[in-house]
């Protein structure tokens, strides 16, 4: 793992986070129960750290500035680690579908582990606050986007990549 491939895996695993939060918060909104809304997921992630969070729609400044600045970490560590897994992938000369599935695929292995082993043991409300379908959805979503990302970096297809490939090259 060279730290080329390490920014690279971190940006896009920021701009695959960030889609990911996106869906989920909206999808939290519009599949709302009465407890259930708009700012849950953020503060769910909140909640994993400090109790004080709330584990519903209620908006708090401190529960949004951790659980983004959470949620962001981790989207960059585990965006490094499939710029690593993808970047061997890529060394093997497949394409751009190969490489997004294969994005999805560690995206849900690690959805797998925080469903129903890490997040459970760490805080169980917060985990069971999380509806299923959702946090799956949007950890296919986040292997998707960071796949991508990292493959528009990689090959510097247009004027924008190309910049922000330099940006994280640097």
């Amino acid at each position: 793992m060279d730290a080329t491939t390490i920014r690279r895996g971190a940006v896009a695993g920021m701009v695959g986070g960030a889609m990911m939060a996106m869906f989920a918060m909206l999808a939290m909104w519009l599949d709302a129960p009465a407890e259930t809304g708009f700012w849950t997921p953020i503060n769910l992630i909140a909640h994993t750290l400090w109790r004080g969070a709330p584990l519903d729609y209620e908006f708090s400044v401190g529960a949004l500035v951790l659980g983004i600045v959470l949620h962001m970490m981790m989207a960059m560590a585990l965006g490094a680690a499939v710029a690593t897994i993808v970047g061997r992938a890529a060394r093997l000369g497949t394409g751009l579908g190969s490489r997004v599935l294969t994005g999805v695929a560690i995206a849900l292995m690690v959805w797998v582990v925080m469903e129903y082993i890490a997040w459970p043991l760490v805080d169980s409300a917060a985990a069971d606050a999380f509806t299923t379908w959702i946090f799956a959805a949007s950890h296919v979503i986040f292997g998707m986007v960071t796949a991508a990302t990292l493959y528009l970096l990689v090959n510097r297809r247009s004027p924008v990549t190309a910049k922000l490939a330099e940006r994280t090259a640097a």
